[in-house]
């Protein structure tokens, strides 16, 4: 409640951003979506940062960039955990925004240098302590279409009994922390002041900000152009204060020659000019993509920026082209290209849904639905959400968003999204029908449940809202484990094969519940999608559950060959772990010379590792190797594929016969040669390409990320990865993992108490435990309060030279399966 009795409420969404003036009045709402925004702080150029601490189950805890109209996605409402499918904590759902980076474990202070007393490379740096990690961090912002990236790099590093808090910037440019000191909460009066300084010191004393108003307007412009943010703002705003100081701001503002900080302190100062005093059209503030443009175009219709309506058509029109174009290198600011928009008063079909077609990053995005909220009636949104509309999912999306913002009760969209055809329409549709207790639709709902296309994403989120619907708490499916919702689904005979096979997928392979008679059951049953899920859940399982169950399925000749070469990949891992000449490896040793060459291949990549002391396997790998003769032209690419495979099989330290050596493909020796032989070649197989996935003997995607519900939870889910990556980006985050790392997973490394230093991502961190997880998707477990310390890595988790562990074609198809992902 502000001082003007402005009242704003909610529903429990957890944390949010507010702003009002210094009397308490014109109180709003800024942004929703935290568990626990504890400090925020603006830079020079007018944008928001604000550190948030992590809910119980979903690390890291962010830094993150503000926008107005912003959600970033927790849900006090919906759990403590922060698993809930109506919960995201990186942008995960759709109008949800990402972080800029993890930080240290409890967050408390977050300050933006902006001074001279530190070194000049750390000028726009942001700092945050880290209460929990014993750690002030520092982060470089990184351009990232319409918001920034960064790494969490440690600056300050104490013990247990060092937890800092507040941070703050001295007139002579050093640093000053508090620090609480001791782990307990209650007031022990022992916390310290701390104070980071520059090793050398100042050769001049610092600028008296008092003194500024006095000093002559030659005087002035010098330091309207200091490093120190309080300095050049202060001298720019007695520059304003006269007729001569600012036409000097003006030329100021024109010449592209100074920074960009020199340049704002002068828009800045500018800004509240009267009628007549300035004009700023004539700076040509719209000319480059800057950060000075984007503050700009808050100010168009004012006072010392109007325009009249047909200039802002012509800008508005030229700021949508001119920002798409230049996103990849530098988006302007979201803000910047609302605050056009919102002065412009233009019909909104003609500038928002162009904008919306062509933008894909998510602060963009955000600000169109803030827009088209304010600006669009129920008939505008249904002209894009009426089936047959030909309109982009994403424009589908942003509509939907945008309706739920003018009107939650408004049905009627409602239901219309609910038969969508793109699943994330859809899960939008069930999110707001649950969250808005819109229980006359349930049977819509159900209907979205029991529907064939249907993604592991809305799956969870859709027996989520049925749950929501008929009573349940959300905080109770929060930290329920998905396994006992979808076990009932996966052994309800009356349920449909898509809503069960979709279960299926989401239980654990080795989860004991899942019987060996009931798998047998589904693979002898009539329903082709159950008998495939049961396979390739068989795949994952362990070898003595897999063994007696996939090996008929391989040896039966009067199967599908597609089910023989599932059923010969699930077989890898019990190959590895069977005796020499057993009934796997006898098989595999048979179908070396099968004529199906799927099935030739999945036996020689299901019998990698097994040669060793076993002569019945390494006599038949020779004998196909010999079988190999040289060609007198051009040999096929399947010739090279099985020389490749018999070279990746054998004994990496044994001679190869000189047929089987000189098929063998050349392996490239650069990133630019591994995209020019990854993109020529026989078409690529996508079915081979999942089969390799999850293959025991390939590179191990699977032990990391989740496909459609299957897999590991360590990496990122991959289940629709073609939505934000294309296919040369795919192939470089193979060949070169480090290079671009999401903030949720940044690899960590953890010392404990003993000594021992402990690599990986943060699975779980909760009721005094930290979960890390590796390379290979093992989790350990350690104690938090045994954590001394935790550095944040520069490096991924994920493996370098996985090519090593792949033929070319199996690259190939790799690419091929995740580019059928969305």
């Amino acid at each position: 409640i502000g001082a003007d009795e402005t009242t704003l409420t909610g529903g429990g969404e957890g944390g949010n951003v507010y702003r009002c003036r210094l009397d308490g009045t014109k109180l709003e709402r800024i942004a929703t979506g935290f568990w626990n925004p504890h400090a925020s702080c603006f830079d020079t150029f007018g944008r928001l940062f604000t550190v948030d601490n992590d809910p119980d189950s979903r690390p890291p805890c962010r830094l993150m960039h503000i926008i107005p109209g912003g959600d970033y996605g927790y849900r006090y409402r919906n759990g403590r955990a922060g698993l809930h499918p109506f919960t995201a904590w990186n942008g995960e759902i759709p109008g949800t925004l990402p972080m800029v980076a993890g930080t240290g474990e409890a967050p408390s202070g977050v300050l933006a240098y902006e001074s001279d007393g530190l070194p000049e490379d750390f000028l726009g740096n942001l700092f945050a302590t880290s209460w929990g990690d014993h750690r002030v961090d520092r982060f470089r912002l990184k351009p990232k279409g319409a918001s920034f990236t960064s790494l969490a790099e440690p600056l300050i590093v104490g013990g247990e009994n060092f937890r800092p808090v507040g941070i703050a910037c001295a007139p002579d440019g050093s640093l000053y922390f508090t620090d609480w000191v001791k782990r307990d909460y209650t007031l022990h009066g022992q916390g310290r002041v701390w104070r980071i300084s520059a090793v050398q010191p100042r050769a001049n004393p610092p600028v008296d900000v008092r003194q500024i108003t006095a000093k002559k307007a030659d005087e002035l412009l010098p330091l309207a152009k200091s490093q120190r943010i309080d300095v050049r703002r202060n001298a720019a705003r007695a520059l304003a204060a006269s007729a001569g100081g600012r036409q000097q701001l003006l030329a100021a503002l024109r010449d592209r020659s100074l920074t960009e900080r020199q340049r704002i302190e002068a828009l800045w100062a500018l800004a509240p000019a009267k009628p007549g005093e300035v004009d700023l059209t004539s700076a040509d503030l719209f000319a480059t993509c800057d950060a000075v443009a984007a503050a700009a175009a808050w100010l168009i219709g004012s006072p010392a920026l109007p325009m009249e309506q047909e200039k802002l058509q012509r800008l508005a029109e030229s700021l949508v082209g001119e920002r798409i174009a230049l996103r990849s290198k530098r988006l302007i600011d979201g803000p910047a290209l609302l605050g056009v928009l919102h002065n412009c008063k233009l019909n909104p079909n003609d500038v928002l849904v162009p904008l919306a077609l062509s933008v894909d990053d998510p602060f963009v995005a955000s600000e169109m639905v803030t827009s088209l909220a304010r600006d669009f009636q129920p008939d505008g949104f249904a002209r894009f959400l009426t089936p047959g509309s030909n309109v982009a999912p994403r424009i589908r999306i942003a509509m939907l968003l945008a309706a739920r913002l003018h009107d939650p009760r408004d049905r009627t969209l409602l239901t219309i999204s609910l038969g969508d055809h793109d699943p994330d329409v859809r899960r939008l549709a069930v999110q707001w029908v649950a969250e808005e207790r819109h229980s006359d639709l349930r049977p819509r709902v159900e209907a979205v449940f029991n529907s064939n296309a249907v993604t592991a994403d809305l799956f969870m989120a859709t027996l989520a809202a049925l749950e929501m619907l008929d009573g349940a708490k959300p905080a109770d499916i929060d930290k329920t484990p998905a396994a006992k919702y979808v076990l009932p689904l996966l052994t309800d005979e009356k349920r449909s094969p898509a809503v069960r096979a979709q279960a299926l997928r989401l239980v654990a392979p080795n989860d004991p519940r899942l019987e060996p008679a009931f798998l047998g059951k589904l693979l002898a049953g009539n329903d082709s999608l159950l008998r495939q899920e049961a396979i390739r859940t068989l795949q994952l399982a362990p070898p003595d559950r897999a063994a007696p169950l996939l090996l008929p399925l391989a040896a039966d000749e009067k199967q599908d060959p597609r089910v023989r070469a599932d059923a010969t990949a699930g077989l890898a891992g019990v190959a590895r772990s069977e005796s020499p000449g057993g009934a796997v490896q006898s098989l595999l040793t048979k179908l070396m010379t099968s004529s199906d060459a799927s099935l030739r291949r999945e036996a020689l990549r299901a019998s990698r590792g097994t040669y060793a002391g076993n002569a019945p396997l390494r006599d038949a790998l020779a004998a196909l190797a010999g079988s190999i003769k040289p060609t007198g032209g051009a040999a096929s690419d399947a010739e090279h594929e099985l020389a490749d495979q018999i070279a990746l099989a054998g004994d990496p330290q044994a001679a190869l016969p000189g047929a089987v050596s000189a098929l063998r493909s050349k392996r490239p020796a650069s990133k630019a040669d591994w995209l020019a032989q990854l993109n020529r070649g026989r078409d690529a197989d996508a079915e081979a390409g999942r089969r390799l996935f999850y293959h025991a003997n390939g590179p191990g995607c699977y032990k990391c990320h989740t496909v459609n519900g299957r897999g590991g939870r360590v990496g990122p889910d991959l289940s629709r990865i073609v939505e934000s990556m294309n296919r040369i980006q795919l192939i470089q985050s193979i060949l070169d993992p480090s290079s671009e790392i999401a903030p949720q997973f940044v690899a960590w490394a953890f010392e404990t108490t003993d000594g021992k230093v402990h690599t990986g991502m943060i699975v779980h961190e909760n009721e005094g435990k930290t979960i890390v997880g590796d390379a290979e998707g093992k989790l350990t477990e350690l104690k938090t309060i045994d954590i001394v310390q935790r550095v944040p890595q520069a490096k991924s988790v994920m493996p370098d030279k996985l090519t090593d562990l792949m033929t070319l074609q199996e690259f190939r198809d790799l690419i091929a399966y995740l580019e059928s992902l969305k």
